[in-house]
């Protein structure tokens, strides 16, 4: 024996004759406001990733002055053997911190006025000097502790750590800090720039 559905008669008459015109505009109320909803949060988006990439631009050319500011060349080495070399690696650090405060305008408890493009502390966690002498790399990296740790490579297999080759002397910094997104989500975000103070493009 087959099971009978009881369905309200309100709701079988409703099926029987479909919608009408006030449920029909009840549906394309709906479908507007949702469209409406939809066109925002994707305008919204765009908007934010557009503020990334002309912050990422910023960051980076932030990055490479600072890099720049801190390659304090030894004059003496340079005169006597022609050789390009950041001769102070403690020094450099200290005019490296105080370069990026000022490139990224930041206050003395490294936080950014501007919240849009850095919501918080901004960190760095690394900073490598690339001294290079004839086919010999020597590097040196730097923290707020002084000489973290030395080695030597080789010209044209040394690699900074974004990837990039090291061609001849230079500075390699890298930061952390977070970035606030979408419905307030903050994540953090990193940036490193690799400088030759040779050949810089």
């Amino acid at each position: 024996m087959k099971k009978k559905e009881c369905l309200p008669p309100k709701i079988k008459s409703l099926l029987g004759r479909g919608l009408g015109k006030k449920e029909k505009a009840q549906a394309e109320a709906a479908a507007g406001v949702f469209f409406v909803v939809f066109l925002s949060i994707l305008l919204y988006s765009l908007l934010q990733i557009e503020v990334y990439r002309a912050s990422a631009l910023y960051l980076e050319d932030a990055l490479a002055a600072s890099n720049l500011a801190s390659a304090i060349i030894d004059i003496e080495e340079y005169g006597s053997t022609q050789n390009l070399i950041i001769g102070d690696p403690l020094l450099a650090f200290d005019r490296y911190t105080t370069a990026l405060k000022g490139n990224l305008n930041l206050d003395d408890s490294w936080q950014c006025e501007n919240k849009r493009m850095i919501s918080g502390r901004v960190e760095v966690i690394d900073y490598v000097i690339y001294n290079c002498v004839k086919e010999k790399i020597y590097a040196c990296r730097v923290g707020e502790e002084g000489i973290l740790a030395s080695w030597e490579g080789t010209l044209g297999q040394e690699r900074a750590p974004n990837g990039i080759l090291v061609e001849s002397t230079g500075v390699y910094s890298e930061i952390t800090f977070p970035v606030e997104g979408i419905l307030g989500v903050c994540t953090q975000a990193r940036k490193g720039k690799l400088v030759d103070i040779v050949a810089n493009d």
